[in-house]
């Protein structure tokens, strides 16, 4: 009996002596990153401006920054940057340059701000090399010249505010951008009035591109531009879901046009209302004017060209090869739907 004891006495030191540290060893540290080691982001002061990008990375602002000097703002030579201006405004003065200034690069995206007062433009880039700029959730307001205006091809703006831009000047655009391009939920408002030269534009897109669910609205109030153009795409672009109301109120030029598409592009479910009362236009104007090969489906072209001494004067002009069907015009001052003999009528409401 006292050997059993024994073992057993024996089997529970043994087994105390290996059970382990009963003060177990602190929780691994993270293995996680920040943001700042992930995507390293570099702040903007007042201190900083006016301020040139010349390498790649994330920038964002820490304040409202006024330029007070004839410069551009921001003066970007770098690719791959990225700018937020974290809901701050950026105002300029007269004499000031642009909110940004982008030359020949790629992958530029600038977000969720306001750019005020420039003596030029809002947002600019002019060359045709550079690629993929994007602007989302920007206002541009009070710029002299043009609120946004990105050439190149793949570039999007999107959720962006144009108010009240290029005011008295010549060659005035809205929006502007380049191939394959995209204009997508925008306002472009009260921009124009006043303005003069050839050409002025509130939205336009290069082939290939979009311009969707916009609102464009009030702009070019007695411009004496030679030609006005509410929304313009190119070849093969897609125009569609916008509302374009009450532009051109008593301008004097030679032609005005809500929507302009040819070659091929898609002209579908907009309402163009109440544009180009009180025109005087030399050659004829036209609510929507479409040609070669384009779809014109499913738009409102309706109360256009009230009290205007014009002539020549159509809600749907087409031509050449054009499929038109289920539009609704009515009450258009001239001829409410005109088409050529090549183009194929589906049912529309043109009284």
């Amino acid at each position: 009996m006292r050997h059993i004891f024994l073992a057993l006495s024996l089997l529970a030191v043994s087994s105390f002596t290996f059970a382990g540290d009963l003060n177990p060893p602190a929780a691994p540290g993270s293995t996680m990153k920040n943001l700042g080691e992930v995507e390293p982001r570099t702040p903007l002061g007042q201190a900083d401006f006016p301020v040139t990008i010349n390498e790649s990375g994330s920038y964002y602002l820490t304040e409202n920054v006024t330029i007070s000097t004839a410069s551009d703002a921001f003066y970007i030579t770098a690719d791959n940057v990225s700018i937020d201006l974290m809901g701050f405004t950026v105002t300029g003065i007269s004499n000031s340059g642009c909110g940004a200034s982008i030359t020949a690069q790629k992958n530029i995206n600038i977000s969720n701000g306001t750019f005020d007062g420039f003596g030029y433009d809002g947002i600019y880039c002019s060359h045709t090399e550079s690629q993929n700029i994007n602007i989302k959730n920007v206002t541009i307001k009070n710029c002299a010249k043009t609120g946004i205006y990105i050439l190149g091809g793949e570039n999007s703006v999107e959720n962006c505010k144009v108010l009240n831009c290029g005011t008295g000047r010549n060659y005035t655009y809205g929006i502007c951008v380049g191939s394959q391009s995209r204009v997508v939920n925008c306002l472009v408002k009260n921009c124009g009035a006043n303005s003069s030269g050839q050409t002025v534009y509130a939205i336009i897109c290069n082939d290939s591109s979009q311009i969707i669910g916009n609102i464009v609205e009030g702009n070019f109030e007695s411009s004496t531009a030679d030609y006005i153009y509410t929304v313009k795409g190119s070849a093969g672009s897609i125009v569609k879901n916008n509302t374009i109301i009450k532009n051109g109120i008593n301008a004097n030029c030679k032609s005005f046009y809500g929507i302009y598409v040819n070659n091929g592009a898609a002209c579908i479910g907009n309402s163009v209302y109440n544009n180009a009362s009180g025109l005087s236009s030399q050659y004829g104007s036209r609510g929507v004017y479409v040609s070669y090969g384009c779809t014109v489906k499913g738009n409102t072209v309706c109360y256009n060209f009230t009290g205007s001494s014009a002539t020549s004067l159509y809600g749907i002009y087409a031509t050449t090869g054009c499929l038109i069907d289920s539009n609704t015009v009515y009450s258009n001052t001239g001829v409410n739907l005109h088409s050529s003999i090549n183009c194929v009528l589906g049912t529309n409401l043109a009284p």
